[in-house]
């Protein structure tokens, strides 16, 4: 199968809920390279599905290393928040979930608060290491 196969049908068998027969052709996909045009979607559905599947130290990696690298796409950080409560860092999801409200919120929307909730953040990330300061 090519690599866009092996995608496919990642994201057909997620699709039925059989994550556990999707988890082979993410893997497969993974090691042969995915290419950078379906990348950023892929380390998402990769990460969540390594979650499911409970392999969550994976999920952890991988998804913090797509932070690494590509720090501009918003949709790793809620993911690996998800990974790193499964694999016990609540403090960690914590202030990943935190960065994202941070990054996302619009001007005002939190009444002020941003800088209270901003040294909350600050304080989990020194509490938690490991955790991708990009948020």
């Amino acid at each position: 199968m090519t690599v866009d196969e092996l995608i496919a049908e990642a994201y057909r068998l997620d699709r039925e809920g059989d994550e556990r027969a999707a988890i082979r052709y993410y893997d497969e996909a993974y090691r042969l390279g995915v290419p950078a045009d379906k990348r950023r979607r892929f380390l998402v559905g990769y990460g969540s599905t390594l979650r499911n599947v409970k392999r969550v130290d994976d999920a952890v990696g991988i998804l913090a290393q797509a932070i690494a690298d590509d720090p501009e796409y918003p949709a790793y950080a809620p993911f690996l928040a998800l990974a790193l409560m499964d694999a016990g860092h609540a403090k960690a999801a914590l202030a990943t979930i935190l960065g994202c409200l941070l990054d996302a919120a619009k001007p005002g929307v939190l009444d002020g608060y941003e800088r209270a909730l901003g040294e909350y953040h600050q304080e989990l990330l020194a509490l938690e290491p490991g955790v991708p300061r990009e948020q």
